[in-house]
């Protein structure tokens, strides 16, 4: 019995020295954990005071801590430790003691000395910063032991659900310092990469307009924001307060930070598209997310479970990308390296931290050791994701851009078919209208059914200088808009222009003036078809804006060295142009107010194309204008002089003799058939024939000699480039190897003039046909 005493209060004795640390002189640490020396006892609920816990009197039973670093996993409960410290030595000591996560909401610690005198400090979340016993973002609290003295340590810990550790670790002075110097660093380093990542993709998602940049940036933040809490620098620098968002800012940051990682995964993997079946479960985990949310703010007691749904709905999250990714793998999806090798670092944190705060996992390092190396691991590999990212979308965007170019080519080939096509189905009734027209004013000495014709004549040459501006607008747009150089006179152009716009000026009761200065025999070098063109817009949009009074058209020259300087001087009276749109008028579709597009027409190109006109012939364009008053533009034009050329005439039917040749008109328009035949039919000794399309032709030719051809381009059967091909090639015979071949078509495009010259044609003329024209190329080409 004495022997059984006496083992009783040996193991007693062995327990009450396992409590206490005694800090002695050959052993003094400058960083020493107490958790082996404490005892921790679980209140739940309960609200005790200091003197209930140092009487016992309510029966707590204290048991042992167990682990490196006393995990309380997730919990809610009030819980009290209890530790005695023993200073042997003969001086004071004063150490630094750690006790809980810096998240923890309320930690208290009570000193009793040998006298009973309790000593109260306090640290914690749900304290104001400032009224904490340590200022510093950790729960610390400073310990102080006079030489011999012992104390009694109690410690009341208080949380909301959040995980929970307690290292219990008593730290020197000196060791402090050092530690804080080096958290500083690593802190430092952790969140800056973190910064220059969040704001580096943030104005990615500027930059490239693509959403998953943003998504990326957000979730950095978040992640950022989540770890500043956690690690208590969010109560420390932030929000001292101990307000309501202080307290909740890690579960907040942690739920919009799964969100934004699951929408950027998504957009990383395609998820939606290449695997449609796991895709249909982010939205259901979404919505549990939305309702931990909704609990947190609208049901206060819900907050302790929610905690541990985070947890759980995180892995479950990463469960999902980690099944697409094998499911990728599988299929020989393409999938980016560095995001796998991000995903694959966060799944382990995670997993490892997750089961360490379930206390699954023994522990042998805090969390700290887990979650700042391995979340800085998966932004760095995740970032060089995003980086190849960057690489994928350039491509891409030069595929795009490829596709759009070849797009832009093939719209532009289409648009010029358009263009031409429509030309030809324009120019073709016109020119059977200003044949007959023409026809019926030369036989009829009506007054009145020639005036109809002159309506008709100079309606007709309205639409074909509206055609030709649309045509040449197309040219400008695609910079193949270029001049001929022919000799021609001017003086020509001018009178044609007088009598095509002068009943159109006296119709609209205007005065017309017109003053040549040049000799009617002056012939340049240039392109007569431009100049028209040029002058024509000019004294339309003159027609246009001018409602009374009069329109002056007057030329001016100069020669010098060879050179003609043409001035042409334009003047209306009309509505004016105000000062300030007098720079802009010349731009594509520009009137001088938007009303007058309904109130006077037009496409709103011409004067543009006149610019244009005006810049390929190296010119100046002066412009003068008042509102209400007029309008005054002088043109500028060089062309180089040439002897006089031979006068060409057409008057009458006997002067026009062909001698006898033979001309076929190769055409498909019945209308136009018929206008041509009888421009030909008034010359003397001329044979005409008529082919309805390129093969026909060769029929004909195989059958009767042909002197010349005039030859339209686009018909049935067989067109006009595969008959001038046929015929230069041989195929109706090498007699017929040169016969002369006039185009006569719709068609003005360059790309139609080289490409019927390469064929062989020997001269090119556009619809409407001119009768006198006409007569000079054929008989240009008999010589």
């Amino acid at each position: 019995m004495k022997n059984l005493s006496l083992s009783i209060l040996l193991i007693f004795c062995l327990l009450s020295a396992r409590a206490q640390y005694t800090f002695e002189k050959d052993n003094l640490p400058e960083e020493i954990s107490i958790l082996k020396y404490s005892a921790l006892a679980n209140v739940g609920l309960h609200d005790y005071s200091i003197q209930q816990i140092k009487d016992n009197q309510v029966n707590l039973k204290f048991v042992p801590l167990k682990g490196k670093f006393g995990n309380l996993g997730f919990t809610h409960y009030t819980y009290w430790l209890k530790f005695e410290l023993k200073n042997s030595l003969k001086v004071p000591l004063l150490y630094y003691a750690q006790t809980a996560e810096p998240i923890t909401d309320n930690v208290n610690l009570y000193l009793i000395n040998a006298a009973g005198k309790i000593e109260t400090q306090q640290s914690g979340d749900n304290l104001e910063f400032s009224k904490r016993s340590v200022d510093f973002r950790k729960t610390f609290f400073r310990i102080e032991l006079a030489p011999g003295e012992s104390k009694q340590a109690y410690i009341e810990i208080k949380n909301d659900g959040e995980k929970n550790t307690l290292p219990l670790v008593l730290i020197s002075q000196q060791r402090l310092l050092e530690i804080t110097y080096h958290d500083q660093l690593v802190m430092g380093i952790f969140y800056g990469i973190l910064i220059v990542i969040a704001i580096t993709y943030f104005f990615f998602y500027f930059a490239l307009n693509e959403l998953s940049f943003l998504y990326y940036s957000v979730y950095v933040t978040l992640v950022g924001v989540c770890q500043f809490a956690l690690d208590g620098f969010y109560h420390q620098y932030i929000n001292t307060s101990n307000s309501w968002f202080s307290l909740h800012a890690v579960i907040i940051s942690a739920i919009f930070s799964c969100y934004f990682f699951g929408k950027y995964s998504e957009m990383i993997l395609e998820i939606k598209d290449k695997n449609p079946f796991i895709h249909k479960f982010f939205r259901p985990l979404y919505i549990l997310l939305g309702f931990v949310l909704l609990g947190i703010l609208f049901v206060p007691p819900f907050l302790k479970y929610s905690y541990p749904l985070i947890n759980l709905l995180t892995l479950v999250g990463i469960l999902f990308i980690f099944v697409t990714i094998a499911t990728m793998v599988v299929r020989k999806q393409k999938i980016d390296q560095f995001y796998s090798y991000g995903i694959f670092i966060l799944f382990v944190c995670i997993i490892l931290a997750i089961l360490m705060n379930f206390g699954v996992v023994p522990e042998s390092f805090s969390t700290d050791n887990i979650t700042k190396p391995g979340i800085g691991l998966e932004i760095i590999a995740l970032s060089l994701s995003m980086a190849n990212r960057i690489l994928l979308l350039k491509t891409k965007q030069e595929e795009l851009q490829a596709i759009a170019l070849q797009k832009s080519e093939e719209m532009n080939d289409i648009k010029s078919y358009f263009l031409s096509n429509m030309s030809h189905e324009l120019r073709t009734p016109l020119n059977a209208i200003l044949g007959l027209a023409s026809m019926m004013e030369n036989e009829s000495n009506d007054p009145k059914v020639r005036a109809n014709c002159e309506v008709i004549r100079y309606a007709s040459h309205g639409l074909i200088s509206s055609v030709n501006d649309i045509l040449d607008f197309s040219k400008i747009e695609k910079g193949e808009l270029e001049l001929e150089h022919s000799e021609f006179r001017p003086t020509e152009v001018f009178e044609k222009l007088k009598a095509s716009l002068s009943k159109q000026i006296e119709d609209k009761g205007l005065v017309f003036e017109y003053y040549n200065a040049i000799g009617a025999n002056t012939a340049v070098i240039g392109d007569p078809v431009r100049l028209e063109q040029l002058i024509y817009n000019i004294l339309g949009n003159a027609i246009k804006f001018t409602s009374k009074g009069k329109i002056s058209f007057e030329t001016k020259s100069k020669f010098q060295n060879e050179m003609l300087t043409l001035s042409i001087i334009i003047t209306d009276t009309g509505v004016g142009i105000p000062k300030q749109k007098l720079d802009s008028v010349f731009e594509l579709f520009n009137q001088t107010t938007l009303d007058n597009k309904r109130k006077f027409g037009g496409f709103g190109i011409g004067l543009s194309i006149v610019k244009a006109l005006v810049d390929l012939h190296h010119g100046k364009i002066k412009l003068k204008s008042a509102v209400n008053e007029g309008t005054t533009c002088e043109i500028l034009l060089d062309y180089q002089v040439v002897p006089d050329l031979p006068v060409i005439s057409f008057v009458a039917s006997e002067q026009n003799n062909l001698s006898g040749k033979h001309i076929l008109i190769v055409e498909d328009n019945p209308m136009n058939q018929m206008v041509i035949e009888m421009m030909l039919q008034d010359w003397e000794e001329t044979t005409v024939s008529i082919a309805n399309d390129g093969a026909e032709c060769l029929e004909m030719m195989r059958k009767s000699s042909v002197d010349l051809i005039l030859m339209d381009l686009q018909m049935p059967v067989m067109d006009g480039y595969e008959a001038i091909s046929a015929i230069r090639t041989g195929q109706v015979g090498v007699d017929y190897t040169e016969v002369p071949i006039i185009v006569v078509t719709a068609d003005i495009t360059k790309t139609t003039k080289d490409r019927i010259f390469d064929l062989g044609a020997n001269d090119y003329m556009n619809k409407p046909v001119d009768q006198e024209t006409l007569y000079g190329k054929i008989t240009s080409i008999f010589g």
